[in-house]
């Protein structure tokens, strides 16, 4: 092949009989006929004939990929495979139509557990190849699409790096109530709910870890062994509120979620039947979840905010309303209407947004900040925060929603660097006996002293934020 291209650009001769024959696969066979040709004028081009090599690895790739498509001998192993390349190649086979994709990557890749496999569509690493010659694929964005017989997947290789299980840590936890099916804290500040990327150990299941084995006096359950060792995968299957769908692993127990910066009211299961119960309690709507929260402005009192949240197109860690194709401008026409319609008909769910709902009311508002009550219907990612900024009332010290100027006054003035955001409140019937249970816990002490200049009179008016 590499000797064909040479001839093409007259860097080699071949006699006027001269014949090259080439095997492509066990099902392709081709022969080309040279023909002879004077001699380059130029000097050996070293650079020319390497660029050529490039071009026909990839017309050879391409050939190979045609030719497994194109083969009937049903298997579904790797089309292309190099510890040098960064991505594998698959053929579905008649057996996999129309197969979710998650669960094929799975198939292909047994040691993957599911939710990894589906983590790897919704982070982009994923995409299909229908065409004749398999070379135009398409990025798959949702992991319940399904693929044909005869697609190629193309899988990039994506290292890794958790831990095989989770480390029990004696971390300081303020426990609201614990029996043996359930444990409710308040989660402090800086502490993440479950293990991530960037935050492997020093969360809240690191610390439950070290709590339920050691420490408990209604035992560790049935996702902690007694020498504090928690299986990586425990919980999984299970929808985490909060994520949105987002891939979690490495959380045990956990029904619901706090971002990192925020305090208040988490709980979490110790056996399966109560992860179950609860899980479908959170997903029924049937918990009502109110947090109070400091703003930079006033909201306003009786607010509804019925707003859908979406993944940033942009910024992929960040979250926004949706824009609304039917929104009116000041002279009640449809702003660009038809063609933002057309444009959001195009983009994947994460970015289309799901519905988010939030009841806001003023508590006391001293001419600058506010101290805010919020109770929400749903539980999507960043929903307050969101929705708040989106009022232009954004979170005092949120660095990511929030504005810059009042962030640097708040860090500077009183040290915090976090979103002054607290879940107060959690009423939820106790997974196993029916009970109504509500749960109260007090603001974190940063959070306590800014409402206290706000709102002098807070501690009679609502002695649950503050104790």
């Amino acid at each position: 092949v590499v000797l064909q291209a040479f001839a093409a650009k007259g860097a080699i001769c071949f006699t006027p009989t001269a014949k090259l024959a080439r095997n492509v696969g066990s099902s392709t066979s081709r022969t080309s006929q040279l023909f002879a040709k004077p001699p380059p004028k130029n000097s050996f081009d070293l650079e020319a004939i390497e660029a050529f090599e490039k071009q026909l690895e990839k017309e050879e790739a391409s050939l190979n990929i045609q030719d497994s498509v194109d083969s009937d001998d049903g298997g579904g192993g790797p089309i292309s495979s190099s510890p040098d390349e960064d991505f594998k190649l698959y053929q579905i086979t008649h057996d996999m139509d129309n197969m979710r994709i998650d669960l094929a990557i799975n198939q292909f890749e047994p040691e993957l557990s599911r939710s990894h496999c589906g983590s790897l569509v919704k982070d982009g690493k994923v995409s299909t190849s229908n065409s004749s010659d398999g070379t135009k694929f398409t990025v798959m964005k949702r992991k319940a699409q399904k693929v044909s017989a005869g697609d190629v997947l193309r899988v990039e290789h994506v290292a890794d790096d958790r831990p095989e299980e989770i480390i029990a840590q004696d971390l300081p936890l303020e426990i609201l109530f614990e029996d043996e099916y359930m444990i409710i804290i308040n989660k402090a500040a800086g502490m993440v709910v479950h293990p991530a990327a960037g935050n492997w150990d020093g969360t809240v299941v690191n610390a439950l870890a070290h709590y339920l084995s050691k420490k408990s006096p209604f035992g560790s359950g049935e996702f902690v062994q007694q020498d504090g060792s928690v299986a990586a995968e425990q919980g999984e299957g299970v929808d985490v509120e909060g994520t949105d769908g987002e891939t979690v692993f490495l959380r045990p127990g956990i029904v619901h979620r706090l971002d990192k910066g925020t305090t208040g009211v988490l709980v979490v299961a110790k056996t399966r039947a109560a992860l179950a119960a609860l899980s479908e309690a959170f997903a029924a709507r049937n918990v009502k979840k109110t947090y109070a929260a400091i703003t930079v402005g006033n909201p306003g009192n009786r607010v509804v905010i019925d707003k859908p949240i979406g993944r940033h197109p942009v910024h992929r860690q960040r979250m926004r309303v949706v824009p609304d194709p039917s929104a009116r401008n000041s002279a009640n026409r449809v702003v660009r209407g038809q063609m933002m319609a057309d444009a959001m008909a195009s983009k994947p769910p994460s970015q289309l947004g799901r519905r988010a709902l939030s009841f806001v009311d003023s508590l006391a508002f001293d001419g600058k900040l506010s101290v805010v009550q919020v109770r929400i219907e749903t539980g999507r990612t960043h929903q307050i925060r969101v929705h708040l900024q989106d009022r232009h009332t954004p979170i005092y010290g949120d660095d990511v929603y929030g504005l810059a100027d009042w962030n640097k006054k708040l860090s500077k003035t009183h040290g915090v660097q976090r979103p002054l955001l607290h879940a107060a409140r959690l009423e939820i019937d106790h997974p196993m006996t029916g009970e109504h249970m509500v749960i109260t816990a007090p603001m974190a002490p940063d959070m306590i002293k800014t409402a206290d200049a706000i709102w002098p009179q807070g501690r009679d008016e609502r002695p649950d934020l503050f104790e």
